[in-house]
Order: structure tokens, then sequence, then C-alpha cells
């Protein structure tokens, strides 16, 4: 990013804003906490106004679900979002079963970024074969039924543990049917905030 804590919360503050809760997003290979304590560091003295951060869990280990993670959660971080799309975030349904786990044995939420990753790169290849390339092809990658498939498939997986989910960023009708039709059964909901107070 083009801002750092410093310039960041100092603009945030000139408009008035008094609180900024960043990503900090983990890594493949890193541990959960680095990324956490390096977000931290990045703050450190630098911050104008009060603030957070909130995961991005995309690599969890064993360590991380059994240790890290419980440990976070314990401190305050009581959500994280997660992601099925984008090659160096996407879990698979194994690794957002292990997680969803988590959240429900230690009462945190689960927040998904839900697109189904397979039949956008499936389409990316056969734009790309046809040689629409052009930014305004960027729209075909990704129609509404990629969505909601991925959608339904992110509240299937949070029926089966048998916990609550927050789908984030939806765009299209199809995916807020699904979250109707899921909010019904109880199986989507709000997350609770995360508090400023971390380790």
């Amino acid at each position: 990013m083009a801002d750092d804590f410093d310039t960041g919360t100092r603009s945030a503050a000139c408009g008035g804003t008094t609180t900024v809760i960043p990503f900090a997003a983990q890594t493949k290979g890193q541990s959960l906490c680095a990324a956490v304590d390096d977000y931290h560091r990045r703050a450190d003295g630098k911050a104008h106004v009060d603030h957070a951060v909130h995961l991005i869990v995309s690599d969890p280990t064993e360590q991380v679900l059994q240790v890290e993670l419980p440990a976070l959660i314990q401190t305050g971080y009581t959500s994280f979002k997660i992601y099925m799309t984008y090659d160096d975030l996407k879990l698979d349904d194994g690794q957002i079963l292990d997680l969803l786990a988590v959240t429900r044995e230690h009462g945190a939420m689960a927040m998904v970024h839900a697109e189904n990753a397979d039949c956008i790169e499936w389409l990316t290849r056969r734009l790309e074969a046809a040689g629409r390339t052009a930014p305004r092809f960027h729209a075909h990658l990704r129609p509404m039924l990629v969505e909601r498939e991925a959608t339904h498939h992110a509240i299937s997986l949070s029926q089966l543990v048998d916990v609550p989910i927050l789908i984030v960023r939806v765009s299209g009708r199809d995916a807020v049917e699904q979250i109707r039709w899921a909010r019904g059964k109880g199986f989507v909901s709000w997350p609770r905030p995360v508090r400023n107070t971390c380790s």
C-alpha cells in the first residue's frame, strides 16, 4: 500500500475517522501470531488514531488451529476472514471446515469471501484464448452464479459444522438470496465486534 500507519492514520484523522482496522494477512508458511505482531510493529509510535487489526487466515496449520488462533480469540480477536478464491489466500473445504470448528469451539466468527475460484480460472483461460484481455472483460469472469454457488457452498460448510458465518463483499442478488435463506435458518449472522486490545 502507498500509506503506512503514519500517513494513513493522519489522513484518517483529517477526514474525521477515529479508528482504523487494517487486515493482518497471514502468508503461506507464516505464523498467524507473527502476522499480527508484524502489523502491531508497523503501528507502534506511528498511529494517530485508535487502531486494531483484523485477521486473515491463509495457512491453517495444526499450530494455527490448535494453539495460535484459539489464543488470539481469547485475547480479543473474535473474528477473522477467510477466502475461497485468490491463489495466495484461498482455502480448500477441509481447511475451511477446520477453521469453522475452531470458531464454534471458541465462540468466534468466520467471515468468508465467497467466489468459486475454479470457475473463475476456467473462464479466465477461455477469455485469454479468445484474446479478450481488455479490462472490460474482467466482469465476464465473475457472473452472478460464480458468487451464488460459492455463497451456497460456504453456507453448506457452516451447516455441517453448525456454526454461523458472515459472507462478505456480496455483489449480486443471487448471493443475497442464498444469504436470506441461510439467515432464516440461523446459519448466517453478524460478527461480534473486534476489541481494540490484543497481545
